[in-house]
């Protein structure tokens, strides 16, 4: 019983630590969410085409593009989080850079340059210990929860990404295979 007990503790304490730490990349120190994903049956040009449009419907603006290869977004995400001496919920925005690069049959994306901006002040970059607002504006809590909201809203961009990259794949009408 004890095993087991220690067990689910230790599962638990991996899970719940593990997702409250913001992927860090080790060459550059700023939070990086990046991978590479096979898209096969798409070509770099039809890759490209819907992360643009991907990208246009969720509200991002083009910093750079290279046609058909990469596309480079400042994007931004809605978050809320508690402020300091109260039970209201304070808004913020987080910025980022959202960049996709196509090849055939496959796409890579990176989302870094994480930084707040919201009220009552910007907190900064959020590879920092604390905002720069320091924690008389937004407490440890708050800071603690703008980083965790980052995160899920993240994972749920990266997943509607996702969605829509293979929804396009699994066109019966965009196969030539018959």
């Amino acid at each position: 019983m004890q095993k087991l007990t220690f067990t689910l503790l230790l599962i638990c304490s991996l899970f719940l630590g593990h997702a409250q730490d913001l992927p860090v990349d080790s060459k550059s120190g700023k939070i990086t969410f990046m991978k590479v994903v096979d898209a096969n049956g798409l070509t770099a040009q039809q890759l490209y085409d819907i992360a643009k449009k991907w990208g246009a419907e969720q509200g991002y603006t083009i910093k750079e593009d290279e046609p058909g290869k990469k596309i480079t977004f400042n994007g931004s995400t809605a978050i809320e989080y508690p402020a300091t001496k109260s039970a209201e919920k304070l808004k913020g925005d987080i910025n980022f850079i959202f960049q996709f690069g196509a090849k055939e049959g496959k796409y890579r994306y990176v989302f870094t340059k994480f930084s707040h901006k919201g009220n009552p002040e910007d907190a900064g970059d959020l590879e920092d210990s604390e905002p720069d607002c320091t924690f008389t504006k937004i407490s440890a809590r708050s800071w603690t929860v703008i980083k965790k909201q980052t995160h899920k809203e993240l994972l749920i961009t990266i997943d509607k990404l996702t969605k829509k990259v293979t929804a396009e794949q699994n066109d019966p009408t965009k196969s030539d295979d018959w």
